[in-house]
């Protein structure tokens, strides 16, 4: 900047254009009846003073009439601005191919290889110097020299580019010089192009961009989960997919497994060929079979000389809920217990029913061949080996499977798909009693028996027939399924009322691990309720074919059938493992943290009557998902609401299990778990690629240039204009024509003529 005066003379009287010009008119004739009157006068000096005088005299009136001021002016010269834009995000952190020099470093090298071409131009330029990643910061040449650290989280061009129209809205930049790799990290609306947007606002700012990213031969070296679509719930026993893109930067012709895990455990996998293309998308699936919210992992192998292994996977959550319970019901025979329960299942509209009445089997002889019939056989295969998974729940009443079990059925076969339908996928299963169930269906020694609550006898059990109540146990007056009421003792006297049953299969005795809610009572107090977690899954035994008396007979006496109802809602409920069955629900605020942010937690535990429990003593454990170490233990009771809350904050990213352990006096209650996360969003690994495409359309669109690095000599290869600037910082007027020696300047050279003119004789 350098200050300069600057002087002007301006006319401040008379600013009308007509009475100045009659003024000039008036002077001229003036002057010219002067010059009338004189011309003979003799000798000539004397005529030529005298009209000098007039002329002069004359000239002085004139420019009293125009008021003449000298005004003076302090002006600043100014520079033209300059503005330097270096991205500082951690995607500039990545080495080159198989150099050893990151983007930034490139950068860096590019101001020390061009310190002359900086020096004239911070002699020419008022250069400012910024660094960004999403909102711009200021900087300095000597922290460019001295290495900008890339930690930047986010890149936004966008965002950077209105930074830039604000701040230097009211300045004369003359041109932007960027340096990036261009990778925009914002993720915005399918419908907004992303280098539409950068460009346009790039055009408004109304100054040439020259723009600068590293050349091809510095691409980084990586192999990327770059993205994945996938939802972020879904149905259990449903099919769930995911479509995952893989970024494969410098390597080609690879197999790269990729991997699908829950947890620990590896579900689903497929190999990518990849050739000499960079960008690969696959589809992994799966089938979830338990309700909850699980981690699950996309990962690839680490290859050698990989500039960034942080993307090489990728974990999120997914919760899996129930769309419908879907039950399959397979009936022996038609019976009015069948009918009941069937009815029952069919007006549940959370229910989907598939249901199968056996009414001919393979032995039966018809002289009419199967097309003719309007009875169908009994789809074995397809049942119980291509769609078992995608059922909740199983139930046998009162079935046989003996007539199934040949060469070319392979029934028993199937009773093994079953019981890995139960132990191992989570599924429920049910059978009730009548003369084909149990021992007398021919399930003892069976892989049935290995998961039923009840043992089997070795030949044919007996039936009892005489007609009875059934009697709860101490465990079923605190079990669900027998919860017929919210208060204790009003289910007690409901289970003392309800109608007789007219028998059950007499079972030699319960699993170890089974747990019996009801007897029948007669002798040896056989088990006619029991049930039993067996492995993933849940099974009951009902043995007996008579519980539609608690509804036909509580409706012809003038009742209700909803203790029917609702024991069958109960028993259903519980052998699909849905929630609200689990006394102990852990709430977490949301899924995912950011790094040192509050997590809210919330343990609710309810009573057998499914209200608030208070002063529950509980045992809450936080953990690694991956390495199990701890980094919260806390303990504590519940309130009044039946709940306990507690609060903290981890600074360590990963996927973390809340587990906890209810217990009270008599012993433990029950636990519950949940899936949470803490980590940062780290766009800038995604996709290690260089965006020059980017760059060269913000140089193109704004009048610039793009250039690639290292560049050696800048200096000659593009030009910035730089026109004069002044900046007005005082004025001042000085008046020429109201002071006191002006009038006596005109009054003498007047008073001088006319002592001429008489001491000549003229008039």
């Amino acid at each position: 900047m350098e200050n300069l005066t600057q002087w002007n003379l301006t006319f401040t009287g008379l600013e009308s254009f007509g009475l100045r010009t009659l003024v000039f008119i008036t002077a001229i004739a003036v002057l010219f009846f002067s010059w009338s009157s004189i011309k003979t006068i003799q000798p000539v000096f004397r005529r030529i003073i005298l009209f000098s005088l007039r002329l002069a005299g004359i000239l002085l009136i004139v420019l009293l009439l125009f008021q003449p001021h000298m005004e003076q002016k302090e002006v600043l010269k100014l520079k033209n601005k300059v503005v330097c834009l270096l991205d500082s995000s951690k995607s500039m952190s990545l080495k080159g191919g198989e150099t050893n020099i990151t983007r930034s470093g490139l950068v860096k090298d590019f101001f020390m290889d061009n310190e002359a071409f900086f020096k004239e131009l911070q002699n020419s330029f008022d250069v400012d110097f910024l660094t960004f990643s999403d909102i711009p910061a200021e900087t300095s040449y000597k922290d460019i020299e001295a290495g900008i650290l890339p930690a930047g989280e986010d890149t936004d061009f966008a965002q950077t580019l209105k930074y830039l129209q604000q701040r230097y809205k009211d300045n004369n930049v003359k041109a932007f010089l960027l340096f990036s790799d261009g990778k925009d990290t914002v993720e915005r609306a399918e419908n907004v192009n992303t280098s539409d947007l950068i460009s346009n606002l790039a055009r408004e700012l109304s100054a040439p961009f020259f723009t600068f990213a590293p050349a091809e031969n510095m691409e980084a070296k990586d192999i990327a989960v770059s993205s994945i679509s996938y939802n972020s719930f879904t149905f259990a026993r449903n099919p769930w997919k995911a479509d995952i893109t893989i970024k494969v930067m410098g390597y080609n012709n690879l197999k790269l497994p990729v991997t699908l895990k829950e947890g620990n455990d590896i579900i689903s996998t497929k190999a990518v060929n990849t050739g000499s293309e960079q960008e690969h998308t696959i589809t992994l699936s799966f089938t979830p079979y338990k309700i909850g919210t699980f981690l699950y992992t996309v990962s690839i192998p680490v290859q050698p000389n990989e500039a960034i292994t942080e993307n090489n996977q990728i974990s999120f959550l997914v919760k899996v809920v129930r769309d419908k319970i879907r039950i399959m019901h397979v009936c022996g025979r038609p019976s009015w217990d069948e009918r009941f329960l069937r009815q029952t299942l069919k007006n549940d509209p959370n229910i989907d029913l598939v249901s199968f009445f056996i009414l001919r089997t393979p032995n039966d002889f018809s002289n009419a061949s199967n097309d003719e019939l309007s009875l169908i056989p009994f789809p074995v295969d397809e049942l119980f080996t291509q769609v078992l998974n995608s059922f909740d729940l199983v139930i046998f009443q009162n079935f046989d499977y003996r007539p199934y079990d040949s060469s070319i059925y392979r029934f028993s076969y199937y009773l093994n798909n079953i019981k890995t339908f139960v132990k191992d996928q989570g599924g429920g299963f049910l059978m009730i009693g009548g003369d084909l169930s149990f021992t007398q269906g021919g399930y003892d020694g069976t892989a049935i028996e290995e998961i039923l609550p009840v043992q089997l006898r070795s030949g044919t059990d007996r039936t009892e027939t005489t007609r009875l109540r059934a009697i709860l146990t101490k465990d079923g007056l605190q079990h669900p399924v027998t919860a017929l009421d919210t208060n204790n003792e009003r289910n007690i006297s409901i289970w003392e009322n309800l109608p007789e049953l007219d028998g059950c299969n007499i079972t030699t005795q319960p699993q170890t691990d089974s747990v019996v809610l009801a007897t029948y009572p007669t002798q040896g107090t056989p088990p006619l309720i029991a049930v039993r977690d067996t492995g993933q899954g849940r099974c009951m035994a009902i043995t007996t074919d008579s519980l539609w008396r608690w509804n036909f007979l509580a409706v012809g006496g003038g009742g209700s059938n909803r203790h029917y109802m609702k024991f069958w809602q109960n028993s259903i409920k519980w052998l699909i493992k849905d929630p609200l069955f689990n006394p102990i629900h852990i709430t977490v605020s949301k899924d995912t943290f950011f790094p040192e942010e509050e997590v809210q937690v919330s343990v609710k535990v309810l009573g057998k009557n499914y209200q608030p429990w208070e002063g529950v003593q509980l045992d809450i454990d936080v953990s690694n998902e991956f390495t199990g170490k701890s980094i919260l233990v806390n303990r504590g009771i519940t309130d009044s609401d039946g709940q306990y809350k507690f609060n903290f904050k981890h600074e360590e990213e990963g996927f973390y299990i809340i587990k906890t352990i209810a217990k009270n006096d008599s012993g433990e209650i029950g636990q519950d778990h949940t899936v949470f996360s803490i980590m940062k969003t780290d766009k800038e690994f995604k996709d290690t690629s260089i965006q020059r495409d980017l760059l060269m359309k913000i140089a193109e669109v704004s009048g610039g240039k793009y250039f690639n690095l290292p560049q050696k000599d800048i200096k000659g290869k593009f030009s910035i204009d730089n026109p004069p600037i002044t900046k007005l910082v005082g004025k001042k007027q000085i008046s020429l024509w109201d002071n006191w020696y002006v009038f006596i300047f005109i009054v003498s050279i007047i008073s001088f003529e006319w002592w001429i003119r008489k001491r000549g004789g003229l008039s």
